[in-house]
């Protein structure tokens, strides 16, 4: 019994480390410190939403990818959602691979299609 207990306790603890591992990734990309509030998380998600916008950087993989990180780590940030992508990040801007089940959201094309799918069918 003391084992099961033991390895249950285990589990949580490694969840609450990934929580903040995300937390610290996501205000990192964000580029907030740890005591920023709501507003100033905002105010940094529009920046860099604004920086690394695919519509201002055509032809720019790499900052479509950041762009989708960055939407990620607000909704992390704010909603306590979506921080699957910000697990793996080592500081570089490849990040991870970028999946959203049937869709790669890596490329234009397949970013296209899931938003498409996701807002109107």
């Amino acid at each position: 019994m003391q084992m099961r207990q033991d390895r249950h306790d285990k589990d949580w603890q490694a969840e609450i480390r990934l929580l903040q591992r995300r937390e610290r990734t996501a205000r990192r990309i964000l580029g907030v410190s740890d005591g920023a509030g709501p507003s100033e998380i905002k105010r940094a998600w529009r920046r860099e939403s604004l920086k690394h916008h695919p519509d201002n950087n055509a032809g720019n993989p790499q900052s479509h990818k950041k762009f989708i990180l960055v939407n990620s780590a607000y909704k992390f940030l704010t909603e306590g959602q979506g921080g699957e992508l910000l697990d793996g990040l080592d500081g570089s801007d490849t990040g991870p691979k970028l999946t959203d089940g049937k869709y790669k959201l890596d490329n234009p094309w397949g970013y296209f299609a899931w938003w498409r799918e996701k807002y109107f069918e």
